[in-house]
């Protein structure tokens, strides 16, 4: 194995959760529906997302948690999804505070570490996105504030599709996405939201996977055309998962990326020269945190 490949293994293990972050999350999502049940009419709830996706890049932020609302609860649905999401607000603005609970564009965040941002992220998770929704016949409805209306979504089918295409790819294709996330992160989240990552990584990384280094210059090269593309739902509802993206951010995140795929492949080029420490060291420029350094 040369140099590169083991610290893209390195690397791959550390965006691992470890036990202490499972169990803190498991802890602090159990909380949050602890206290949406006991005031809302909840059929079910469930885990979605990236984290149920195994594609969360750590420190953990927004784990989302799907509510299923009840019969009881069904006049809410001809309301506007501000209501709705306001009340999940004062709900959980009683247990964290207010200042620790805010109202986003589909969901409602509870911050754990806003009160004191300088404490270590290491094996907590940060913050849960609590999403209230309507189950339909063939999917589900959520309210989204940006447009004023509910919209379609299912979960599901996201989940249907990232387990297939990581199987298509020997099980890799979950470490790359958290690898890119994780990329994204570092040069400042200029593909937002995360979740695009993984509908463009579904049709930009194909079978048969080479290797992570391969396949991550391959995905910054192919990214910069992809970022002026409109992505749609995966599971064909709801407004485009790349509505986020406007043309100046998109520009900024065409040139990021280019940026990123010039850097891998000099620290390509310095692998096959036989030069892996080198290599290495550009690698984690470009990757940043948790890619070793030696």
């Amino acid at each position: 194995m040369t140099a590169t490949t083991d610290a893209f293994e390195t690397f791959r293990s550390r965006l691992e959760l470890s036990e202490t972050e499972r169990q803190d999350t498991i802890r602090r999502h159990n909380e949050v529906r602890d206290c949406i049940r006991a005031k809302f009419d909840i059929d079910r709830d469930f885990l979605t997302g990236s984290y149920a996706r195994h594609t969360k890049t750590k420190p953990l932020k927004d784990v989302d948690i799907f509510f299923v609302l009840g019969e009881r609860e069904a006049g809410r649905r001809a309301k506007p999804p501000d209501e709705v999401l306001e009340a999940f607000r004062s709900c959980l603005a009683e247990k964290y505070g207010k200042d620790s609970v805010e109202l986003g564009r589909r969901c409602v965040t509870v911050e754990f570490e806003k009160r004191n941002p300088t404490a270590d992220q290491e094996g907590k998770v940060l913050s849960i996105d609590a999403v209230p929704a309507f189950e339909l016949d063939d999917c589900y409805e959520i309210p989204d504030r940006d447009l004023g209306r509910w919209i379609k979504s299912d979960p599901d089918v996201h989940k249907e599709e990232s387990t297939a295409k990581n199987a298509e790819c020997d099980g890799r294709w979950v470490p790359l996405v958290k690898m890119v996330k994780r990329w994204n992160r570092s040069a400042g989240k200029p593909i937002a939201p995360s979740f695009l990552i993984e509908v463009m990584a579904q049709d930009l990384v194909r079978a048969p996977f080479v290797d992570y280094p391969t396949e991550v210059r391959s995905f910054f090269a192919a990214a910069q055309e992809g970022v002026w593309r409109d992505w749609p739902d995966p599971a064909g509802f709801g407004p485009p998962v790349s509505d986020q993206m406007t043309k100046d951010k998109r520009g900024r995140a065409a040139n990021l990326l280019r940026e990123a795929e010039l850097q891998a492949m000099h620290a390509m080029r310095l692998q096959a020269q036989g030069k892996g420490g080198e290599a290495v060291a550009m690698w984690a420029r470009i990757m940043g945190r948790y890619f070793p350094t030696r």
